[in-house]
């Protein structure tokens, strides 16, 4: 009976085995063959060839020349910037951005990921009604004191400094935006689709937030 690594999981035959040389040492190369670093010449060619990967899985991609890992969902890359578009979602009704501009760009470090997030209205923009949530690039993991991203709105009554606040404390997928909803008062309130620095948005405004955070 085969039995297998307690490590890798890996088979190895026993004494007892049907003495089968070349059945034997497939079962081993296939078993190591997903464990190595993967090589394919872009991710075309990797997703082709790897229909049913599994978490953990590791592969270079020649084309950008990156290392990528799979994280169960999907494959992101290694310390290299990545694109991604955030949704965008209110409490009452949910905003459309229209023609104008919703992109995000994000790099995972081990367990730590850098995302930007860049909100440009557009003339058809659609502001929805209630307070804002927009999508962080990856789930977040156990967050502790839930750390804080900042940011700036621009509106045609200035330029308001936000502080942005993660939904959960574990497996957050999205923020929450802060900031003066007043000129006059610096008290930070939540924002949304009633603008900001008692301004309302208009086509051209602009919102950009960064920020840090454990993965899971």
């Amino acid at each position: 009976m085969t039995l297998y690594t307690p490590l890798n999981n890996l088979p190895y035959p026993q004494p007892t085995d049907t003495a089968n040389l070349p059945l034997h040492l497939q079962s081993l190369a296939e078993g190591v063959d997903a464990r190595t670093v993967l090589r394919y010449a872009n991710a075309a060619a990797r997703d082709s060839a790897v229909t049913t990967p599994a978490a953990g899985m590791v592969a270079w991609l020649t084309t950008p020349g990156t290392l990528s890992y799979y994280t169960g969902s999907a494959w992101i890359a290694l310390g290299a910037w990545n694109t991604y578009t955030p949704t965008w979602t209110a409490t009452t009704t949910n905003p459309a951005i229209g023609d104008g501009t919703l992109t995000g760009r994000y790099a995972v470090v081990g367990k730590v990921c850098h995302f930007t997030t860049l909100v440009q209205f557009g003339a058809s923009t659609a502001y929805g009604s209630g307070n804002y949530s927009f999508g962080l690039p990856v789930t977040s993991g156990a967050l502790g004191g839930l750390p804080q991203f900042q940011g700036i709105a621009a509106v045609s009554g200035g330029r308001a400094l936000v502080s942005c606040q993660p939904n959960s404390a574990t497996g957050a997928t999205s923020f929450t935006m802060w900031g003066p909803a007043s000129a006059s008062s610096p008290t930070a309130t939540q924002l949304g689709s009633g603008g900001v620095l008692g301004t309302a948005y208009a086509s051209g405004n602009v919102i950009r937030i960064g920020g840090t955070y454990e993965v899971v």
